[in-house]
């Protein structure tokens, strides 16, 4: 049976399962610290704006379908930690976990774009590896990402993971890649790369900015539990 989640389980879940490899010593993870992993501006599309109680009850729902659960509570702490299920009842490994990861929080990518970005939550050889990998996970039964038509002038295919619910609508993809001969048919604009190259820039620092407030978050309770256990 295919296995389906709405637009906040997937989110938390993509959440869970990208700061484990990313922040592994920070996970499991508080509600307060999914709420900020969920809400990210940057590395997040759509972005969201999740509150406290919607990712505690998304948490429930998780727990209820066994993707997630309630980590074992540390002596004197006083937040309750999550984490996903996904290796056990899934039986995703770390690459499909890392790609998987990716395609729930940023949406429909190619094998490059995935390979770029999934690579900082565990190393992926090359664009074919990528490639070999989701040709496997389309070929699972059921599938888990499925191909995208190209759109015109479209370089490289973008797949999707297969996780939506069946009414809805088609998820938003980013601007089209132009291949060569389309890029040179196109008309030239003057700094375009520059532009590019910024942008880039600047979701990088919005990311490193997201995952600073993730860890003081984090070392916040750390400290509060610490506390408590010194009777302060």
């Amino acid at each position: 049976m295919s296995l389906v989640l709405n637009a906040m389980q997937r989110r938390v879940l993509g959440v869970l399962i990208e700061k484990s490899m990313s922040q592994p010593e920070y996970y499991p993870m508080t509600v307060n610290a999914v709420v900020n992993g969920a809400n990210q501006r940057s590395s997040r599309n759509p972005v969201m704006n999740l509150d406290e109680a919607d990712v505690t009850r998304t948490l429930r729902e998780l727990q209820y379908m066994e993707l997630a659960s309630q980590a074992e509570p540390q002596p004197g702490a006083r937040a309750l930690r999550f984490r996903h299920e996904v290796e056990r009842k899934l039986g995703w490994d770390t690459r499909t976990r890392a790609v998987m990861a990716e395609l729930l929080l940023r949406g429909p990518q190619t094998a490059g774009e995935l390979r770029g970005r999934a690579s900082r939550l565990t190393p992926l050889d090359s664009v074919e590896f990528v490639q070999q990998l989701l040709n496997e996970l389309a070929t699972r039964d059921p599938p888990l990402v499925r191909e995208m038509p190209r759109a015109p002038g479209q370089a490289a295919s973008r797949y999707m993971h297969t996780l939506y619910l069946s009414d809805e609508p088609p998820p938003v993809v980013g601007p089209v890649v132009l291949s060569e001969e389309s890029a040179a048919a196109a008309p030239a604009v003057a700094g375009a790369a520059h532009v590019d190259d910024l942008a880039r820039r600047v979701q990088e620092l919005e990311s490193s900015v997201d995952e600073l407030k993730v860890t003081v978050d984090e070392l916040r309770d750390q400290l509060g539990t610490l506390r408590m256990q010194l009777g302060a």
